[in-house]
């Protein structure tokens, strides 16, 4: 998975969090029994506000790329994993007081047993064309629990650990400082 670019706007809200700026963390998820009236691919999008937000996704998103999306005002919570040796840290999820259309959607993506994706999106309130962050980490949804009330998961990076690390190789062709004198 590539490293996100984060833009200026979002690092500065982070590292100075002017008064004016609020940043709107929005969560999507995904499966292919996801759809709408139509039958066309869907996706639930929830954001953690008061209000609904429409902001417009990134043009590379597997659904609904480029189009405003209409995120639906829910309570979530996202918390990150402990500092530990675990070979796949994993990220507690929880969205309070879901909806009927959110618990079907999940008891049909658990019983057929294909990965749901969970995607983060933070967005900026002066700025709704796009995330912030792009790409905009994508994660997969297991040990999903869902009652009445809330829907519980842990979310899990998809990380390729079968290539080189760090990706770029440095040889001493392209950087004969490498070699001795």
């Amino acid at each position: 998975m590539p490293d996100p670019s984060v833009s200026d706007a979002l690092k500065e809200a982070w590292s100075i969090a002017p008064a004016s700026e609020i940043i709107l963390p929005t969560v999507e998820l995904r499966h292919p029994l996801f759809v709408d009236d139509d039958g066309n691919p869907d996706s639930i999008s929830v954001v953690r506000d008061w209000t609904d937000l429409a902001a417009t996704i990134e043009a590379s998103a597997p659904v609904k790329g480029g189009q405003v999306v209409t995120f639906r005002a829910f309570a979530f919570e996202i918390a990150l994993p402990p500092i530990e040796n675990a070979p796949t840290p994993e990220i507690d999820v929880a969205i309070d007081n879901v909806d009927m259309r959110i618990v079907e959607n999940l008891d049909l993506a658990i019983a057929d047993g294909n990965k749901i994706e969970i995607c983060f999106r933070p967005y900026l309130v002066s700025d709704l064309s796009g995330p912030q962050m792009i790409p905009p980490p994508t994660f997969t949804l297991s040990d999903v629990r869902v009652d009445s009330r809330t829907a519980r998961g842990k979310a899990r990076l998809d990380i390729d650990l079968s290539g080189v690390f760090p990706r770029r190789v440095y040889t001493a062709r392209e950087f004969p400082g490498l070699i001795g004198l």
